[in-house]
């Protein structure tokens, strides 16, 4: 019987590329506008009321009147204004962890208005299966969809 060899494959070489590492959007007008928005939340957070303020019972008592009841609850909002925010913020995230489908739903509608008004030149009209949409019909089919998306919240 006559063996035959196996067959000799050809060495290979592995070469490594460096390739540097460039953060994926460094343009001046995007760093502007990230330091824009920490600044903007810097600054309101700074102006919140410290929370043993806020849940102080003993600072509690019963309006004598409505008008009062009222001034009460516009003085209380314009004074803790951050920190109501800053619960509401927590709520819709945690509510947004916990429920996928409506991260998934809000961030769908992200890249629309994304699509739609960022990335898409402004100057072509919004051409769909050969149909040219105005800016009037685009906003409007686009508040419709919202219209409809908000009933999963």
């Amino acid at each position: 019987m006559a063996s035959s060899s196996p067959a000799v494959l050809p060495p290979t070489t592995t070469q490594t590329t460096t390739i540097e590492s460039q953060p994926p959007i460094a343009t001046p007008a995007f760093r502007a506008f990230i330091s824009h928005i920490t600044d903007t939340i810097r600054t309101g957070l700074s102006h919140r009321r410290p929370w043993t303020e806020l849940v102080d019972r003993s600072a509690f008592s019963k309006p004598e009147s409505l008008s009062e009841s009222t001034l009460r609850i516009r003085k209380n909002y314009a004074y803790f204004r951050v920190n109501y925010l800053s619960c509401l913020a927590a709520v819709l995230a945690v509510s947004l962890l916990t429920n996928p489908f409506a991260l998934l739903l809000l961030l769908a509608l992200l890249a629309a208005w994304l699509f739609l008004y960022l990335f898409r030149p402004s100057d072509p009209p919004l051409v769909i299966f050969g149909r040219t949409f105005s800016e009037r019909e685009t906003l409007g089919m686009h508040g419709r969809t919202e219209g409809r998306c908000s009933r999963f919240f």
